[in-house]
């Protein structure tokens, strides 16, 4: 199934919001905020059903940085009042649907997940008798051991257009690793593209007012105005073996507060990796970069 497929089916159930790109702003103004379990606050949706049984309601996280749509969908199903039974009824009900689903592998969680291109749909129960650490929260709503989770994802960060990709000057910095592996923010799901895999070494480019990165499949670019400056953390070993990462620090443009967030462009293997090459982005970018070391503890 395609995404615009899942989208659809989506769409046909209910979740009209997911085929939109309204902000959690946006949504917040249309249906409100309640708190979830006095826990965390969340804008509940209207009514859909995936399946038969499933009728609650699906929410979002009420997040501060609330200018960009929403990422994740939830919904805590609760048919069967009784953990194996209610993941065991959406996970057949799902696989009727979905086809085969990729198997979860911790010890203490019933999970699958059925990707849809860069969508998700995951179901996750977690089980009391193989959890051995306590939860407050469990523990005063001890009716979240019953809970199936059930958990729509889509990926808001697009594909790196031609014309964002078009550097005029550059500096490719071969001692550079990029930061690949780590989840996005919300914030940067917001600002950042999907770039081109491959062996290219991270880049910095600037076209007039505008600064660009790329390192690995992220790139973003930023204007000159709304960027205040690079920071360089040099870890010296400790625990670990020490590291040393380059981070971009600019106001969120994604909240209403605009309050101050940072980005990790590239990392280093050692607390000295990137000393030199931060002090070149500096330049390049015209940015004050500020350095802190400190014990990798």
């Amino acid at each position: 199934m395609t995404d615009s497929e899942f989208t659809g089916f989506l769409i046909s159930r209910g979740l009209a919001c997911f085929g939109s790109d309204e902000t959690i702003a946006d949504l917040r103004k249309r249906f409100g905020v309640r708190s979830w379990f006095r826990f965390q606050d969340v804008i509940e949706l209207p009514p859909v059903s995936l399946f038969e049984e499933q009728t609650e309601r699906f929410f979002i996280r009420d997040d501060r940085t609330c200018l960009v749509p929403p990422s994740e969908f939830e919904c805590d199903f609760d048919y069967d009042h009784d953990a194996l039974r209610t993941y065991e009824r959406a996970f057949e009900r799902l696989t009727a649907i979905f086809g085969p689903s990729k198997k979860g592998a911790s010890v203490n969680t019933l999970e699958s997940t059925w990707n849809f291109e860069r969508m998700s749909l995951t179901i996750r129960t977690f089980l009391r008798e193989k959890t051995p650490s306590r939860s407050p929260l469990y523990d005063k709503h001890p009716e979240l051991w019953n809970f199936c989770r059930i958990s729509i994802n889509r990926n808001w960060v697009c594909p790196l257009t031609q014309h964002d990709a078009r550097p005029v000057h550059s500096i490719d910095v071969q001692s550079f690793t990029s930061p690949e592996t780590r989840g996005l923010t919300m914030w940067e799901r917001g600002l950042f593209r999907l770039a081109a895999t491959g062996d290219t070494p991270p880049q910095f480019w600037w076209i007039d007012e505008t600064f660009g990165w790329r390192a690995g499949r992220w790139s973003a670019s930023f204007e000159r105005n709304s960027m205040m400056k690079l920071k360089l953390d040099q870890a010296e070993p400790g625990r670990s073996s020490g590291y040393s990462q380059l981070s971009l620090i600019l106001p969120n443009p994604f909240s209403l507060q605009h309050e101050p967030v940072t980005t990790l462009l590239v990392a280093g293997a050692a607390p000295h990796t990137l000393d030199s090459e931060a002090q070149k982005v500096s330049t390049f970018w015209g940015l004050p970069l500020e350095i802190e070391k400190f014990d990798s503890d």
